[in-house]
């Protein structure tokens, strides 16, 4: 059960209700048509999922039974629905659209969320999470749900983080930041989010300038992180042949790195509780991005950019009733340039 006590990020208006519906079915007939008018054989990573999965049904490795149990379960309920290898994976594909619009009504509710939040969110990770992840997806919302507990300290929250981990490892990715996030009251007061603006924007701007500084030693870092058990499992985006870092790659990074900034300067109070979690995460993304493969560090960013723009104070960066046009459009070319980097 999702925790009632958490602020909305808008007041609860009917007029925001109404909006927030919108929204969500248009996502829903988005979903839906791009499902029935796209090939799913054209999708980033199909080829690594039927490989994936016809080691599970025909090798099983004797841990399949506990590690990442329930995407695997969900794989082979596929593979005995369709007899089939490659087809379980193209089943597995349109079921995970209808995951995603699930997961999203759950982990998001209008309670709780903004139009400006859905539909940010969707154009900047739907793309990804509802065509491509077939099993991290639900990890993905499952931790956005883990932070909003971990806010107000509750146990119920390491649940939650395990749960996602059950469906893919990488969940644990936000172990530290969210251990940061919990425990925060408990550590120095130069870790804690009543820090200036001022403060944490000076450790945004380092963390970058340290991240440009380790392609100079990349192949030690990158040795040391691929020594980590659950890092090591982003090893087949390290591939010489995978890991080309293209402009769109660095494009990302500047976007991610000028909306951790809005989020640090835009912040009310209730998003502000979010700052040392944002900051660790960050910091983990731009490490990833330079020592190990922008692909793998792309594939880290939802686990703290959905509850970063969950409680983004959109009308502290400028949307109103006259500004909403642009920035649906902006959405528009957001989703549309994220699509085009997972489907060929």
């Amino acid at each position: 059960m999702i925790d009632e006590t958490i602020k909305p990020v808008v007041p609860a208006k009917s007029e925001g209700h109404l909006s927030y519906r919108v929204v969500y079915g248009a996502i829903v007939l988005i979903i839906f048509g791009i499902d029935i008018f796209t090939e799913p054989t054209r999708y980033a990573d199909l080829d690594t999922y039927v490989y994936y999965l016809d080691a599970l049904v025909h090798y099983p490795p004797d841990s399949w039974i506990y590690f990442e149990v329930l995407s695997n379960v969900y794989l082979l309920v596929s593979y005995w629905l369709m007899q089939s290898v490659f087809s379980a994976v193209i089943l597995a594909h349109y079921v995970l659209g209808l995951v995603f619009i699930a997961l999203l009504g759950t982990a998001f509710p209008t309670k709780r969320s903004s139009w400006p939040t859905l539909l940010f969110m969707f154009s900047i990770l739907g793309p990804l999470l509802a065509f491509v992840t077939m099993r991290a997806t639900p990890a993905y919302f499952l931790v956005a749900i883990a932070v909003r507990y971990a806010m107000d300290r509750r146990i119920s929250a390491w649940l939650f983080l395990l749960l996602a981990a059950l469906f893919h490892i990488s969940a644990l990715l936000a172990a530290v930041p969210m251990g940061l996030l919990y425990f925060e009251r408990n550590l120095p007061s130069i870790l804690q989010s009543n820090r200036s603006r001022k403060f944490y924007l000076f450790i945004t701007l380092t963390v970058v300038a340290f991240g440009a500084i380790l392609p100079a030693i990349s192949s030690s870092v990158t040795s040391v992180v691929q020594s980590i058990p659950v890092i090591s499992k982003y090893d087949v985006y390290t591939d010489s042949l995978s890991t080309e870092t293209r402009i769109g790659h660095y494009i990302f990074l500047a976007f991610v790195s000028m909306m951790t900034v809005i989020f640090l300067i835009a912040r009310d109070e209730l998003a502000g509780r979010l700052n040392v979690y944002v900051l660790a995460s960050f910091a983990l993304y731009v490490v990833m991005f330079f020592s190990a493969s922008p692909v793998a560090a792309f594939r880290q960013t939802p686990f703290w950019l959905m509850p970063m723009i969950a409680l983004l104070p959109w009308e502290k960066v400028g949307l109103r009733k006259t500004t909403a046009p642009l920035f649906v459009i902006v959405c528009a070319v957001l989703f549309i340039f994220q699509f085009r980097q997972v489907y060929t």
